[in-house]
């Protein structure tokens, strides 16, 4: 005969049963990419054919409100100190500045609204729709009346991602590099979270009009074909959490709730006996 206490011992099994399934994260849910391939089990070593074409990168072109790192060296006499500062690192900018966040900003040129910046000797210049490296050949021939061997170095000092949600590390990363992907951003970010929505990672990024915004599955592959594999300034990378974090049997409110339920099964089997 089945007593009140197997019943009841039953129910708070299925309970548990319940919420440890809705609790778990399926094997294919951790996978970032290659998501649509079938590998099998067994495979140890076989040759992997990739499709390397991905979507073509296109320059940053400063825009209004940009922050740009200029330094302008110039020929002062000796040849070689010239040529070392200019194929080498150590002078590249100043050793006095930390190049934090506030010391980037601090030290470089903001862009106007109008699309100019001010810069000694020159005074007003147009940068906007220009690439760095137009930039930098634009400068070259302004100061080129000025200066002996006039050569300018051009670097973006706004080239940050805000990446956040289910990642390890969230919060405002910079990236030092004009080609970072969405790849490079998530591990400077940590990589994703065991409870993570790759199939659901949303990308706003700011154009003249206002900003827009995509869903991207890093399942799978296929956004490597669209303009948001290349990382933007001011991208915002939105990782969703699965719904198997909600029901994760780590957090104090399941515990409580198992912990309710083993009471209450106690009581029943008490009055039970009685």
């Amino acid at each position: 005969m089945f007593t009140t206490g197997r019943f009841a011992k039953s129910i708070l099994l299925a309970i548990v049963i319940a919420i440890v399934g809705q609790g778990c994260v399926s094997h294919k849910d951790l996978v970032t990419l290659n998501g649509n391939e079938q590998v099998s089990d067994d495979m140890r070593s076989a040759e992997i054919k990739t499709n390397t074409r991905v979507y073509p990168f296109k320059p940053h072109l400063i825009q209004p409100f940009d922050q740009l790192m200029i330094r302008i060296n110039a020929f002062d006499g000796s040849t070689e100190e010239f040529l070392n500062r200019e194929f080498t690192t150590e002078h590249v900018y100043s050793k006095d500045i930390n190049y934090d966040p506030p010391s980037l900003y601090f030290n470089s040129y903001t862009v106007d609204g109008d699309g100019n910046i001010y810069l000694p000797l020159l005074d007003k210049v147009l940068v906007k729709g220009l690439t760095l490296s137009e930039l930098k050949i634009k400068l070259d021939k302004e100061y080129a009346p000025y200066l002996k061997f006039a050569s300018t170095n051009v670097k973006l000092a706004n080239m940050r991602v805000t990446v956040i949600g289910e990642v390890k590390d969230p919060g405002v990363h910079y990236l030092h590099n004009e080609r970072a992907t969405l790849l490079d951003a998530i591990g400077l970010a940590g990589d994703f979270t065991d409870f993570s929505n790759r199939k659901k990672v949303k990308v706003i990024r700011q154009n003249k009009e206002g900003s827009y915004s995509s869903y991207l599955n890093m399942n799978r592959d296929d956004f490597i074909y669209t303009e948001f594999y290349y990382c933007q300034p001011y991208d915002v990378i939105y990782v969703e959490p699965l719904k198997a974090k909600s029901w994760n049997v780590s957090t104090p409110s399941i515990g409580v709730l198992l912990s309710a339920i083993s009471v209450g099964a106690l009581l029943l089997n008490v009055i039970r006996r009685r």
